[in-house]
Order: structure tokens, then C-alpha cells, then sequence
């Protein structure tokens, strides 16, 4: 474990873990503090070196596109941005350029809709246009779809979506999820957070029984939207690597996606979980641990993008 991780860890759990964050709010308030966060983004397209960026808007939302100067990929990877559906919270300018440059793909960006004006349904059928889009460019087997917590539910929430719903629209050929959750959790589950919960340094284990008020307020959304790891259908799914956190609560959820894997036939399967680790801790690269969870994940879809070749 790294200095700086030790020195953060537990100074992030008193600030974070003990702050306001984590009481209850009211509908209403939950709703204005997504507002509030939103109205601090300001659209812009990434500068970089080297490297090329567009804007391929999408119902009036935007898709930041990027790829080597000069490049024709035929490859691409989804980067579905975390902020549980509140925000979107970017890749860092260093994370943007190792995931272009270290795996030879396009990198799409997709700011869905987010709550409280847009619904989780509306933020999965978007996914699912981008991927029409996508599937325009590049042969389904040469997309990976990877999603950071809040956006790794919005990956796994589109392939619930698939199969109920689009069933003869290709998948793509490897799915990504990094501390991914739903919304619904068995009484199995919910045991085991508990008993993570101390060692979590951000979340609480009976945050959902809040969340799901606030993320389905009219109680209208199907559970498969919702997420309940134990009783979905992941029938058809392609190769999938899930990262969970040892020390994040998500992590007593990984055997209930286990479970429905082999429920439903998916083969190719394969669940991380890093000892000590905090929650998306790949995302954040400013400490070591960070940057070793992406260089993991650099090398996943590569070692995916080979197999695929030799075939």
C-alpha cells in the first residue's frame, strides 16, 4: 500500500464516510443538489497532443470522441463516466490518452441523461442508440463497453435491456463493469456489505434503501432497470470482467452476479476483487493504486483484443 493511500484512507473516511452525505434527504433536496452539481460542467472537448477529439452529438446530448492524430481505429472502447447518475465524473486527461494510446481504440465518451429531469430507462435506451451508432462503425466484437461505478450500472443496465428488449441487436464483445451495484440487493447481500461496511471508507451498506426513493421515485421502472444482482437475466452476455473493491461495500454483491452468471450461461466470466482497495479506485490515478487498477484494465482489453485476433 502506498504512503499516500495510507495517509488518504482514513482521512477520507472521516470527511466523506461522516459527513452530511450520507443522511437522508428529501426528495425534493436530492433533486436540487443534482442541480446544483450539473450546473458546474461546462462542455468542452479535451485538448491533448497528438490526439484527435470530436463531438458526435446524439439527441441533443454529447459524445466526446477521441483517437490517436491521424488514426483509423477499428476498435473501439465506451467509456461510461461514474457520478451515479447525478454527474459525470471524466476521466483524467492522463487516463484519456492511456486508454487510446494503450489499446489502439477509439475512446467514446457518452454524457447521458442524468436525474432528476431524465430517468434511469431514459439513460439505458440512449446507451442503447449510441450503440446502434457504434455498431455503424465497428464489428460488435471490437467494442468493450467500461463503466465506473454509477456508469458501470448503466453498462450493465443496457445488456439487461438487450436482452429484454433488443434481443437481435449484437452485443458488444466484452463488458467492463468497475463497482458496479443496482439498486435492489438480496438479504444475503445485504449481510455481507454489512459486515464490510467498517472497512469502507466512502459508503455506507444501507445506502440503498435511501437511493432507490430518489433514483425511482414514481416506482415505475421494471426491477431489471432497477438491478438486483441474484434474480436478473444475463442470458447472452458476452465476456465479462468485473473489478470490486475489497474494502467497498459492492464487494458483497460480487457473489449474487456469480450466481446469476451461471444461472443464465454466461462462460466467459471473471470477477476481481483487490484486496484493500476503495471504490473505482482506478479512476483515481493520482495515487498508485489508481494508476495499477488502469494499467490492469489497459491490459484486460488488450489481452481480450489479442484472443480476438488469433482466432
Amino acid at each position: 500500500m502506498s504512503l499516500l493511500y495510507r495517509f488518504l484512507k482514513p482521512l477520507v473516511r472521516k470527511v466523506v464516510k461522516g459527513s452530511s452525505l450520507h443522511q437522508e434527504e428529501s426528495y425534493e433536496e436530492f433533486k436540487q443538489a443534482s442541480y446544483d452539481v450539473q450546473k458546474k460542467f461546462k462542455f468542452k472537448l479535451p485538448s491533448i497532443r497528438g490526439y484527435e477529439f470530436r463531438d458526435e452529438q446524439l439527441d441533443g446530448f454529447h459524445i466526446i470522441v477521441g483517437k490517436k492524430a491521424g488514426s483509423e481505429p477499428d476498435r473501439a472502447v465506451v467509456y461510461f463516466p461514474g457520478g451515479g447518475s447525478r454527474r459525470w465524473q471524466l476521466p483524467f486527461r492522463s487516463s484519456i490518452k492511456h486508454y487510446i494510446s494503450g489499446t489502439g481504440a477509439e475512446l467514446w465518451i457518452p454524457l447521458y441523461p442524468l436525474l432528476p429531469d431524465f430517468d434511469l430507462m431514459d439513460e439505458t435506451e440512449f446507451t442503447i442508440r449510441v450503440h446502434e451508432r457504434m455498431l455503424r462503425r465497428f464489428k460488435p466484437e471490437n467494442i468493450v463497453w467500461l463503466g465506473f461505478s454509477g456508469g458501470a450500472d448503466v453498462l450493465m443496465q443496457a445488456g439487461r435491456h438487450m436482452v429484454q428488449k433488443y434481443s437481435t441487436l449484437p452485443m458488444p464483445g466484452l463488458m467492463i463493469p468497475v463497482s458496479v451495484s443496482g439498486l435492489l440487493m438480496s438479504e444475503e447481500a445485504k449481510a455481507r456489505m454489512k459486515e464490510i461496511d467498517p472497512r469502507d471508507p466512502l459508503l455506507h451498506w444501507d445506502m440503498f434503501d435511501t437511493m432507490v426513493k430518489y433514483y425511482n421515485p414514481n416506482g415505475d421502472l421494471p426491477q431489471y432497470i432497477l438491478g438486483k444482482a441474484d434474480e436478473d437475466d444475463y442470458t447472452g452476455f458476452p465476456k465479462i470482467i468485473m473489478y470490486f473493491a475489497g474494502d467497498e461495500v459492492f464487494a458483497g454483491i460480487a457473489p449474487d452476479y456469480e450466481k446469476s452468471f451461471l444461472r443464465c450461461g454466461v462462460k466467459d466470466y471473471e470477477i476481481k476483487i483487490e484486496p484493500g482497495m476503495f471504490h473505482s479506485w482506478p479512476v483515481f490515478t493520482f495515487v498508485k493504486e489508481g494508476r495499477d487498477g488502469e494499467r490492469e484494465i489497459v491490459e484486460d482489453i488488450n489481452a481480450f483484443f489479442r484472443q480476438r485476433k488469433n482466432r
